[in-house]
């Protein structure tokens, strides 16, 4: 099939394996929130964000599985299996790590945080400590995800992180369903759903498992060096980047007050949501990124981030310009006309940063498919050290659509900088 249709598709199945968890929560949240109380599903929803905030301690490695797969591919390398092994096994020892955090973490903010009875604070606690030892399950699955992806079979991927995504929030419907409403059978029922997507994925992978004459310990440690090297970095930017994305609401929570809040929460909650598209294509640009700089050179990467460019523009370009044009009316309809009144130039200003963030996926996943991680880290790093300070600055004078455009001028200077280091950069085509 031709390139061209084999990204498209690609980008298409890692759009569908995100969207349709999301549809699957719009329906069964109100069932579970109905069966638990707003309470306990609050703490169903700490759990959530807890699972998915400690399964960073997989240091960026899985998205460093990816590059390297993708580069041992293009390379035509006999160390790929090799490094699929080592990769995978240098997850265990974060990934415990990350559980064991987790744990102790949980048992302080259970105890001694959370305003709960004594009988809710003994099933919350067991439910996070439950949770927090499925951590090196979320870092192992990091990984073998990461694997497909190098490999570019987002078909099996996508269908693993759908699955996922829908037993997430199909299994706590079904048990609430069936009358069982304990806060520990749901964990576990989450916990079951890793573990059994985690076991179809190393099925996929089964050929990779073959038995291979003894990796030398030297290859090994250059393997596992190269693979924490790319993840360090990449952490640094998983993290920053998207701090910054949500950091300024706390911001405006503490400087202009609560009862504002929601006139700049819920407008960028939307138009947030429009990421999933240019996040959807930039997943499969990554690894075809690390393969064609091998193959072609600079000149392949910019023909295909002009391609990825162009996708992201004509897809988001009209979906945007039309919530812009009727911002005002669509908040009037949803909510009603006095919000609409408080929130609609927000909206406006949000979307041009939404447009411009899109953008800003593809030339950032050239740079770091390239081995680039370092120059992306340290740009975000320089970006949240001006950013913040900036937002003190504008928020007491202009208020929440002052820092609407703050937001949206760092999108658009973020883009610019990614450009403008992939255009005069030469590109590392070996390792980071």
């Amino acid at each position: 099939m031709n390139n061209k249709y084999v990204l498209t598709q690609n980008a298409l199945f890692n759009l569908i394996g995100t969207a349709l968890p999301l549809g699957v929560g719009l329906i069964s949240i109100p069932t579970v929130i109905d069966a638990l109380g707003l309470k306990v599903f609050g703490l169903l929803t700490l759990l959530w964000t807890a699972i998915g905030y400690f399964g960073l301690f997989d240091f960026g490695m899985g998205r460093a599985l990816t590059q390297q797969v993708a580069f041992h591919r293009a390379q035509k390398t006999n160390e790929l299996v090799p490094m699929i092994k080592t990769g995978l096994w240098a997850l265990v020892f974060p990934g415990i790590l990350g559980a064991v955090c987790m744990h102790v973490a949980s048992v302080y903010y259970v105890q001694h945080v959370l305003q709960l009875t004594p009988v809710l604070q003994k099933e919350t606690l067991d439910a996070f400590v439950w949770a927090a030892w499925c951590i090196p399950v979320v870092t192992l699955s990091s990984g073998l995800r990461g694997i497909l992806e190098g490999l570019e079979d987002f078909a099996k991927s996508s269908t693993l992180r759908g699955v996922l995504g829908i037993l997430n929030f199909l299994a706590p419907m079904l048990l609430v369903l069936l009358g069982d409403n304990s806060l520990l059978h749901i964990v576990w029922s989450l916990i079951a759903a890793r573990i059994l997507v985690v076991l179809w994925n190393v099925w996929w992978l089964r050929d990779y498992f073959q038995p291979v004459d003894k990796i030398p310990f030297a290859q090994r440690l250059k393997s596992v060096k190269v693979l924490m090297s790319f993840g360090f970095w990449m952490t640094i930017s998983n993290i920053v980047g998207p701090f910054m994305v949500a950091a300024d609401r706390f911001i405006v929570a503490m400087l202009v007050g609560t009862s504002v809040l929601t006139y700049y929460t819920v407008p960028q909650d939307v138009v947030l949501r429009l990421l999933i598209i240019p996040a959807a294509i930039a997943t499969a640009w990554f690894p075809r990124f690390a393969i064609v700089a091998n193959e072609t050179g600079k000149y392949g990467e910019r023909a295909l981030m002009r391609k990825g460019l162009r996708y992201i523009i004509a897809i988001l370009g009209p979906i945007c310009l039309l919530l812009a044009l009727f911002s005002k009316q669509l908040l009037s309809s949803w909510i009603n006309p006095e919000f609409a009144e408080h929130a609609w130039v927000v909206s406006l200003v949000l979307l041009v940063g939404v447009f411009f963030n899109a953008l800003g996926h593809i030339p950032l996943a050239a740079l770091q498919a390239t081995g680039k991680v370092k120059t992306t880290a340290l740009l975000h790093l320089a970006e949240l050290s001006l950013y913040i300070p900036l937002l003190y600055i504008v928020l007491p004078n202009w208020g929440i659509v002052g820092a609407a455009y703050l937001w949206a001028a760092r999108t658009i200077l973020d883009f610019g900088f990614l450009l403008g280091f992939n255009h005069y950069k030469t590109y590392a085509t070996a390792s980071v």
